[in-house]
């Protein structure tokens, strides 16, 4: 089996079974992830996420998502335009940046799957990485629209106790397919030239393209 992120092959990709699914470990950048036969239908998965009660009406999604967007502000200015990558059926997100008088595009491949082709200044993925079949390829198209010294914010629940893994609420999610530790970010970041400028330690990170 071959990591997703690191692209390491067996060797280094440890075997796990539980709950009917497969899960694999990389050891070289720590990556969890499901095995690919688990992975739902796309039409199912999109079912799942028009379930979500995601809307800037309710307010505990808003409260979530403000856990990504207060650590966030003081690296954003007004005349800064920032894109919500992977967004959900409802441009929350967006709609609470504008709010704060910043400009923010959204895309989403189930609701809003037309990318806009420009580069932006700053781009959030807010828990959809843990959503990635593919991380790699999702971060070439993620950097491919960021500027150089752009910002990437993203939110996603780390694996912080790996002894705890079959136990953790977050893998119940039949959407989760990939769980990064800290030391996955810090691949992503050698891997793809990215400064972390910021980390709550437990899901928000603020990553800085050089």
């Amino acid at each position: 089996m071959k990591c997703p992120l690191c692209h390491n092959h067996t060797s280094n990709v440890k075997e796990s079974s539980f709950n009917g699914k497969k899960y694999f470990t990389c050891s070289v950048c720590e990556l969890v992830f499901l095995s690919p036969e688990s992975y739902l239908e796309a039409d199912e998965e999109k079912k799942r996420y028009v379930l979500h009660e995601n809307n800037i009406n309710a307010k505990g999604y808003v409260d979530f998502l403000n856990r990504i967007i207060e650590p966030s502000l003081p690296y954003l200015e007004i005349n800064m335009h920032g894109l919500d990558y992977g967004c959900g059926p409802d441009s929350v997100l967006a709609k609470l940046l504008n709010l704060q008088n910043i400009n923010c595009d959204y895309y989403d491949p189930f609701f809003f799957p037309k990318l806009p082709y420009k580069t932006y200044d700053f781009i959030f993925a807010t828990e959809c990485f843990e959503h990635f079949f593919s991380p790699t390829k999702e971060l070439e198209t993620i950097l491919s629209h960021l500027k150089s010294g752009g910002l990437l914010l993203i939110m996603t629940e780390l694996n912080l106790n790996p002894n705890k893994f079959v136990n953790w609420y977050y893998i119940r999610d039949p959407t989760h397919v990939c769980f990064y530790s800290p030391a996955s970010f810090q691949y992503i970041c050698q891997k793809f030239e990215l400064e972390m400028v910021y980390s709550d330690g437990a899901r928000v990170l603020i990553l800085k393209k050089c």
